[in-house]
């Protein structure tokens, strides 16, 4: 495949595809490889970076990180409370708590202390046309939709 910096280089560059929201296919056609191959990448990029996070300066870097941010959300959510609810300044400070929300969970993916799990699945070949096969997904989909009002309601 290569020596270790090569490779290194390749993990790196996958994960950075990755986070660039690029399925794994894309990534194994950009790096003409097979999808295995990007697996093996991810894991070896995410390796470095528990390498990388280990080091004393990096852990607090991600530390005084993660505070700025939970900072930034604990501000614009206090602020929002404030605020009328139905002014584009609420609006505001919302998308600033996401935002926030969003670098808090990107970061501790990062240092591997998230586990990121898939919001959306999707799936193809799928004989629709076979009745068993309709009715089955047709189920799941019903039992999503209930689960989902229950969570809604709690």
């Amino acid at each position: 495949m290569g020596t270790v910096n090569e490779v290194n280089e390749r993990a790196i560059l996958a994960m950075s595809l990755r986070r660039r929201n690029m399925t794994v296919s894309q990534i194994a056609l950009y790096l003409n490889t097979d999808e295995r191959s990007v697996y093996r990448l991810l894991a070896r990029a995410r390796k470095l970076w528990g390498l990388i996070a280990d080091a004393s300066d990096s852990k607090t870097r991600i530390g005084e990180n993660l505070a700025a941010f939970e900072e930034m959300e604990r501000v614009a959510l206090e602020k929002f409370a404030k605020a009328n609810p139905n002014s584009t300044v609420a609006v505001a400070y919302l998308n600033a708590a996401r935002d926030a929300r969003k670098e808090i969970k990107r970061l501790l993916q990062e240092a591997g202390l998230m586990i990121k799990v898939a919001e959306e699945l999707s799936i193809t070949g799928i004989p629709m046309e076979n009745p068993v096969v309709r009715k089955a997904i047709y189920g799941v989909l019903k039992l999503i939709n209930e689960t989902s009002d229950e969570n809604d309601e709690a």
